[in-house]
């Protein structure tokens, strides 16, 4: 996977199978406390992993937390890398996998309902479960939580990176926010005791929204008005590059 020990629960898993109130987005689903959650994390690492052989129109995995009666059924998007809890349930005392026999049979309910309501389903299959996979709600909810970690790395990115330009003696020290190489100095402006420059330099595609951001955050008591967009002085340029550029009063550089 190309985020190493991250299975989520879909949402619906998450509120109907295993009861939980969906957390803010300072949780990430994968986070969300509770074994079988918990369980699939650990197995990200385990493979390879018992395929649920009842279930045929797709591949689905079994997740067994030990010492629990909790079980669960993972799918892997193995396009986006990702893997997904889609369905979860407790297995009853004295029962081996009644879980994994009543998905079974809710998923050859759901295919005999399709076939007779006219669906067009590919023949030779005696179960349908696509409809517990991830949907539009569920790569909402990841889009968001994935924007609000990227933020979270700007807020303590590029301040930082202000910081170290500060102390670089003018040297360009670089980071990278949202996917963009951002680069920065300080300087001091040619025959001026009183006056310092900050430079920063964004390099890529991104939106002007995250231009913004990145000026805000560099310099929180500047207005877009103090930015001034120009060619890199005596640099080379790079493709797609910014090069902004705000005066700065001495004694807001200096701790």
């Amino acid at each position: 996977m190309t985020e190493p020990h991250r299975i989520r629960p879909t949402l619906r898993c998450l509120q109907e199978d295993l009861d939980l109130a969906l957390p803010p987005l300072t949780t990430p689903l994968h986070e969300v406390d509770h074994p079988l959650i918990s369980r699939a994390q650990q197995q990200a690492d385990i493979a390879p992993t018992e395929k649920i052989a009842s279930i045929d129109d797709t591949v689905l995995l079994k997740c067994k937390p030990g010492g629990s009666r909790w079980r669960g059924a993972i799918w892997e998007d193995l396009h986006a890398g990702l893997g997904w809890l889609v369905a979860a349930g407790q297995r009853t005392a004295g029962a081996r996998d009644d879980f994994y026999q009543q998905l079974r049979d809710g998923c050859k309910r759901k295919r005999a309902a399709l076939n007779q309501a006219g669906d067009r389903l590919a023949p030779g299959k005696r179960t349908y479960s696509r409809h517990l996979l991830p949907d539009d709600d569920d790569q909402l909810r990841l889009k968001a939580e994935q924007g609000y970690r990227l933020l979270q790395e700007a807020r303590n990115r590029v301040p930082q990176l202000v910081q170290e330009a500060r102390d670089s003696a003018g040297e360009p020290v670089r980071t990278e926010v949202f996917g963009t190489a951002v680069e920065a100095y300080v300087y001091r402006a040619i025959g001026s005791y009183d006056e310092l420059y900050l430079g920063l330099k964004v390099v890529g595609s991104a939106p002007d929204e995250v231009h913004d951001l990145i000026l805000r955050l560099a310099v929180p008591d500047a207005v877009a008005e103090d930015w001034a967009p120009i060619q890199a002085p005596h640099r080379p340029d790079e493709p797609g590059e910014i090069f902004y550029f705000t005066l700065l009063e001495v004694p807001d550089l200096r701790k």
